[in-house]
């Protein structure tokens, strides 16, 4: 079990040597989580498949007229777009994307590290606690990658020009940014709840995360660049591996 090294040394030490202790044990839980994954979604493709288009087809004629109104002319110069709703969501939808989520995971930490630093009693393990969403949302990333070139399904059709054309070959199973957003932002509350926060900032930590997931996933529909069935894939896989972080990292992390 890790014992807690002196943080005279600093943030980058305190922050590697914590990754380090549970290195092992995150490797072999991602494994096993992506092979289950797999398994899970090539047994349940046959009897889900059916559902999951329709949904689609549903979802996202209902999308449409959300952004286009009544007005669904097939000549761009007659439709009326929803302008405002339309850069609103792809503001969001960048907001969501991984730099923003990279640099969230290491000043999230940095700033709960300086704050015990700075408290005159250092708690590394109240410290550590802030390093879990980072954890989580990293793992969450290789499941994005790897999964994707499993399933390799292929995108919705975009015209060129469109708001995310460039991702055309991208394959589109599971979104991406619905995954990796629920991972992070699901695990800021647990976070708080564990290093003493009030129920009133926790609570309103869970309301914000979901929040900003749903918004996440939502634009994601709304801009076209994935199906919904991606969507709910990606929050479905999110769920999955934020539970196997929540049983296995606080534990390997000392954190009590």
């Amino acid at each position: 079990m890790f014992t807690f090294v002196d943080t005279d040394r600093g943030f980058p030490p305190f922050l590697f040597l914590n990754i380090a202790s549970i290195l092992g044990i995150f490797v072999v839980s991602w494994l096993a989580t992506c092979v289950a994954l797999v398994i899970l979604f090539f047994f349940s493709k046959p009897r889900l498949k059916e559902r999951a288009l329709h949904i689609d087809r549903t979802v996202r004629a209902r999308a449409h007229r959300v952004r286009f109104g009544s007005h669904e002319h097939e000549d761009e110069i007659l439709r009326r777009e929803r302008v405002i709703l339309t850069w609103f969501f792809r503001f969001w939808t960048n907001f969501a994307s991984a730099p923003s989520l990279i640099t969230a995971s290491l000043v999230v930490p940095l700033v709960a590290y300086r704050h015990e630093m700075g408290s005159g009693v250092f708690d590394s393990h109240r410290a550590a606690v802030w390093l879990l969403p980072g954890l989580c949302y990293s793992g969450s990333m290789l499941l994005s990658f790897v999964l994707k070139r499993v399933f390799r399904r292929q995108r919705p059709p975009l015209q060129k020009g469109d708001f995310g054309y460039k991702l055309i070959k991208d394959p589109s199973f599971p979104s991406g940014h619905s995954l990796t957003s629920f991972c992070f932002w699901a695990f800021v509350p647990v976070a708080a709840q564990m290093s003493g926060a009030s129920q009133n900032v926790v609570i309103t930590l869970g309301f914000v995360a979901c929040a900003i997931v749903l918004l996440t996933g939502l634009s994601r529909i709304y801009l076209r660049v994935h199906f919904p069935s991606d969507v709910m894939g990606g929050f479905l896989i999110g769920t999955v591996w934020t539970c196997v972080c929540l049983m296995l990292l606080p534990n390997a992390l000392q954190i009590r």
